[in-house]
């Protein structure tokens, strides 16, 4: 993998803001002609810098009211039962996000639902019937401040 320059950082810091850039935009932010910005664009891709490209899409709009962040504790935790919960974690859509951790817990999820009920029925079916899990604490979020941020690009 070639290192990241200033110029990579540039057309990083563009694309991070808004992936659908045309050539010329792309162009524009990296000090490049369309072809080589598009060209080091592809680079980053292949070398795994760019790691995917994917829409947000609003939770409200699609009627996902509820959204918590989850601290959860295995009962047990072996190998198989950790590589479990991660495979599950990955399964299941009502988990947008989580993270295998040091700490108080193991992980943090971050949970999606259409309301308190949808949330319970959820808890019940992951958590209760489905792992072996010691404690889950949940926290509500009121308001998102800030998500899906770039990643600070310095020299």
């Amino acid at each position: 993998m070639k290192p990241i320059d200033a110029t990579d950082r540039r057309l990083l810091e563009a694309v991070q803001v808004d992936a659908r850039l045309t050539a010329d935009q792309l162009a524009d932010a990296c000090g490049l002609s369309p072809t080589a910005a598009l060209k080091r664009l592809k680079r980053l891709r292949a070398d795994g810098v760019i790691e995917r490209e994917a829409a947000i899409v609003s939770p409200r709009a699609l009627g996902f009211n509820i959204m918590a962040l989850v601290m959860v504790t295995l009962d047990r935790e072996d190998r198989t039962v950790i590589d479990r919960f991660k495979q599950d974690i990955r399964r299941t859509p009502q988990i947008t996000q989580g993270f295998y951790i040091t700490g108080d817990a193991d992980f943090i999820i971050t949970v999606v639902a259409r309301d308190m009920d949808d949330y319970e029925e959820f808890t019940r079916d992951f958590f209760y019937d489905r792992h072996p899990i010691k404690t889950f604490k949940t926290c509500v979020v009121m308001s998102v401040v800030k998500t899906g941020g770039a990643l600070p690009l310095f020299e």
